[in-house]
């Protein structure tokens, strides 16, 4: 990225997208559990076009002790009415086999209320036998309704932390990195001089919205992990998203700035619509190694 990138309507910003979350949350609440009695596709079209992607990184400013790490990024699941318990168990269980050392979640877990991670922390609890933990950063629809400790709490009960703007130290083979999560930049409160309070800036960061990376990139983290865009959900081939959610044109895949690097998933789940075309859900199975 050159820094400029630029959408000419700011998603974060205006009339516009005020009236956009507030529909999304009005949707999310009220119309999805009557459209899922009409139509709910979703969960077979998960099953059929769910894809794991695979990347290898080496951030400047990475540990350069640090053995090489396997992260598993998961992010936008959107438990809830399109989604089934078991179809998600299946999808977590295939994960799991590729034994992470790590296992990030990028907020959103969610569609329209807090209580609806709870038929599916049986799902979820195989993801906390990664070495180094489950770790978990909130995104939006997290705060739609109801309390978001609902969501903590369930996780905690089957073994997934939840870092909010805050960090940890994690040893690793031959030496140690930081892990942190800055709150949701739309509905959260993001503090940053408090996620740096305590071991300062963090080798990787759990960011929900990608529009974080500038931010980061500023304090100097090496590595950011987000989800959010869905990489638009429906796109046409070969083009861009319908609906861009990053301000920045950070839609999917990795991306570049100075010396940070940004890796943007285009999660499991679905809002909406319980739909995706050309924008297949996916996983993201992580290699970081240390420069030479």
């Amino acid at each position: 990225m050159t820094g400029t990138e630029r959408r000419w309507i700011n998603p974060q910003e205006g009339l516009v997208k005020i009236f956009e979350r507030n529909l999304d949350i009005i949707v999310s609440r009220f119309l999805y559990p009557h459209l899922s009695q009409v139509w709910n596709p979703y969960s077979r079209l998960l099953e059929r076009r769910f894809v794991l992607t695979e990347a290898s990184v080496s951030p400047g400013g990475w540990p350069r002790e640090l053995d090489p790490l396997r992260v598993l990024l998961i992010s936008d699941i959107h438990t809830g009415i399109f989604l089934k318990p078991q179809t998600l168990a299946d999808i977590i269980l295939s994960l799991m086999a590729l034994e992470p050392d790590l296992v990030a979640i990028a907020g959103d877990i969610v569609t329209g209320h807090s209580s609806e991670v709870g038929p599916f922390l049986g799902a979820l609890a195989p993801l906390a036998r990664a070495p180094l933990g489950a770790w978990y950063g909130h995104g939006n629809h997290d705060y739609f309704g109801g309390d978001p400790e609902e969501i903590r709490s369930g996780l905690r009960s089957v073994g997934i932390a939840t870092l909010n703007n805050a960090t940890v130290a994690l040893a690793h083979g031959r030496g140690q990195f930081v892990l942190g999560a800055i709150d949701d930049l739309i509905f959260g409160k993001p503090d940053w001089p408090r996620l740096l309070s305590r071991e300062g800036a963090p080798h990787l960061l759990l960011a929900h919205n990608p529009d974080h990376f500038y931010e980061a990139e500023a304090r100097g983290v090496p590595l950011t992990l987000s989800g959010h865009t869905h990489g638009g959900q429906i796109r046409f081939p070969g083009g861009p998203p319908i609906i861009r959610h990053s301000r920045f044109c950070l839609d999917e895949g990795v991306y570049a700035f100075n010396s940070s690097l940004l890796v943007v998933s285009r999660g499991l789940g679905s809002v909406g619509l319980p739909w995706r075309w050309g924008a297949d859900p996916e996983a993201i199975l992580l290699e970081i190694v240390p420069r030479a």
